[in-house]
């Protein structure tokens, strides 16, 4: 059964902590960028942990093996769950970071290409590949380094599923329950759509913690990812 992560998309502590207050459904993980996590650190992920939801530490850690060892390190010492990686920082770096995780319960997940990014945006950097092909040589290099999962659109995880044989989870951003004005994602599919296409994590920010009743968002959602 596919799981929902929610998107924290808040800048102030007080706020975020208003809102995980406010949830009835503990069922859920919760994913921390950086807006919370560079200003707050573990006043915020103590406080996700502490409240009985499951942390998703969204970092994209991408930097020289060694120093990205050190920062799952310090995951696995937060009590994160999940925690997401460049698959662009090569083999190496991420071999590192499953070499830094142990035994421990931290899935490790690896991203791919970004949903805010259009094949146009990639011909600009010289890159002729589709997404979609990008997404799964990325995806190939992260799950054979030993990744627990991969990062990319719900449109690209068939492809993923059906060419890479060992299993892996698959986490799908981007994903709209109904449609958000000035949204900056680019591919976008609704929780239904998300998980027949192979989806395990959908992530759902603005759509519930902008909503005037999130309770009944999320279970709005959950309805649709359990049929």
């Amino acid at each position: 059964m596919a799981k929902l992560a929610i998107a924290l998309d808040f800048t102030e502590l007080e706020d975020a902590e208003r809102f995980l207050y406010s949830l009835e459904d503990k069922d859920v993980i919760v994913k921390v960028g950086y807006s919370l996590f560079v200003k707050y650190g573990t006043d915020i992920t103590d406080f996700v942990k502490n409240r009985g939801f499951e942390l998703f530490l969204d970092l994209k850690l991408h930097d020289i093996p060694n120093t990205v060892y050190n920062g799952v390190k310090g995951a696995v010492y937060n009590g994160a769950d999940y925690l997401t990686l460049h698959t662009l920082g090569g083999k190496q770096m991420l071999e590192r970071a499953v070499e830094a995780k142990k035994d421990s319960n931290l899935k490790l997940l690896g991203v791919t290409v970004l949903t805010s990014h259009s094949e146009e945006f990639l011909k600009t950097l010289g890159i002729n590949s589709s997404i979609e092909d990008l997404a799964l040589k990325l995806a190939e290099i992260g799950v054979e380094a030993g990744l627990d999962g991969i990062v990319a659109s719900a449109k690209e995880v068939p492809k993923l599923k059906s060419s890479i044989k060992k299993p892996f989870l698959a986490v799908s951003p981007g994903i709209r329950p109904f449609k958000v004005e000035n949204d900056d994602q680019e591919r976008v599919v609704s929780p239904e759509e998300a998980v027949k296409l192979g989806a395990d994590i959908i992530v759902v920010g603005r759509p519930i913690i902008k909503a005037e009743n999130p309770n009944e968002v999320i279970k709005q959602i959950k309805k649709q990812i359990t049929k």
